[in-house]
């Protein structure tokens, strides 16, 4: 591609046919370079194939970091309920996206499991989520049993209801959404480590990255790397983020979860759980800080296992005891506020694109990742508001904040 500040040449080019070209000007687009190939880097990549030459960089396998140990929620409109139209895209994109290739969407609702200390709480929440626009209602207990048979309702008065939400395979989506990106033009290298964002004497635009294979020039850089974006990105920009490490388990109930299982959470237990497609449970959360992302265990904690076995008999009718079948750990990068950093903020170098920080809702928000980060390369507006991704709307930028867990449901 181009001299490298010690001389080398990488040997990874652009081209949608996959081949070297010395013309990297072609008719004028811009090269983009992304830097992390899980489900953010693959979905961006699919959105701006069609009109930029695109070369995504991965330093271990597609989807093989945070992607491929996610839980696959998506909750939307729980998550963004002040923003409608940002739950709206996302949520769209899913609908239609639903039947590509082995890509499935299902969709069932959530509830939020309400005990009695929260009623008063959750009734006035409910009801100015409705007010915004939100598919939410408080449901009474009796009438949840009727509508879950396999909820136990004896320790709540009631659940709020969520439509619009569902679930998917987080591996299945990153691999489809991949394979549409190459087939448009888009070139994916694994196993090169991006190792600095490289800019112009000035400091003042993107000129390439230096990887472990050498120097790659390009126009703009997408730096959508996880938890690993603030420690790349330190020497240009600081970043609020910090890592932290998540659980998954999938328990196997004597009979399987009736049909209508919803997915759900219980505000101060630090779990959500959804069905699986072939009738287990799947229990995740457990979220906490952590100093150590490289050394962290990919395995599910003791601690957790056995916080799962209290809890799931306190909300699941089940005819006996669950078996445990499969359990993991994978750590993600938070943000003080728990939404992502999708920004070209004004004081980083032109071309610089970041896309990190999204604490446990990279799934979800992948698509909403996506049309901003074109938005952001091209100069146009998104059609959602693009302030609950900005950089500055963070006063202190220090990574050294108290770790806000999504999973505590609160």
């Amino acid at each position: 591609m181009g001299a490298g500040h010690d001389g080398t040449t990488a040997s990874i080019g652009f081209g949608g046919d996959g081949a070297e070209s010395e013309d990297h000007t072609g008719s004028g687009e811009p090269r983009v370079v992304v830097i992390g190939g899980g489900i953010i880097g693959c979905m961006v990549a699919r959105e701006l194939a069609d009109t930029h030459r695109v070369l995504v960089l991965e330093r271990d396998g597609i989807a093989q970091g945070a992607t491929a140990r996610a839980a696959g929620e998506i909750t939307m409109i729980p998550s963004y309920p002040d923003y409608p139209s940002i739950a709206t895209h996302g949520l769209d994109f899913f609908r239609s996206y639903d039947g590509t290739g082995a890509f499935e969407f299902a969709e069932i609702p959530s509830v939020e499991l309400v005990t009695p200390e929260r009623e008063e709480t959750v009734r006035a929440r409910v009801e100015r989520q409705r007010g915004n626009g939100a598919d939410v209602a408080f449901i009474e207990a009796d009438d949840a049993r009727e509508q879950w048979p396999g909820i136990d309702m004896d320790e709540f008065v009631g659940v709020a209801r969520y439509h619009g939400t569902g679930h998917v395979d987080p591996y299945t989506l990153a691999t489809t959404v991949q394979s549409e990106a190459a087939e448009a033009g888009a070139r994916f290298e694994t196993d090169v480590s991006v190792t600095k964002v490289a800019v112009a004497a000035d400091g003042d635009e993107v000129t390439g990255v230096e990887t472990d294979q050498g120097f790659i020039a390009c126009d703009h850089v997408v730096a959508a790397a996880g938890w690993r974006t603030r420690d790349l990105l330190a020497p240009h920009l600081q970043l609020p983020v910090r890592p932290y490490r998540t659980q998954c388990i999938v328990l196997r109930p004597p009979e399987d979860l009736p049909a209508s299982f919803p997915m759900g959470w219980i505000p101060g237990e630090h779990v959500y759980f959804r069905p699986e497609a072939n009738g287990d449970l799947l229990v995740g959360g457990w979220s906490f800080a952590e100093n150590d992302p490289d050394g962290a265990s990919r395995s599910a904690d003791e601690a957790f296992r056995d916080h799962v076995a209290d809890l799931v008999p306190r909300f699941v009718d089940s005819p006996g005891a669950m078996r445990l079948v499969d359990g993991w750990a994978g750590v993600d990068g938070a943000t003080p506020d728990t939404r992502p950093i999708i920004d070209a903020p004004a004081d980083a170098p032109d071309g610089l694109i970041v896309a990190t920080g999204f604490h446990g809702r990279g799934i979800m928000t992948s698509p909403i990742a996506a049309t901003l980060v074109r938005c952001l390369l091209e100069g146009s507006d998104p059609p959602f508001p693009r302030d609950p991704f900005e950089l500055d709307r963070f006063e202190d930028r220090s990574p050294d904040f108290e770790f806000v867990s999504i999973s505590a449901g609160n």
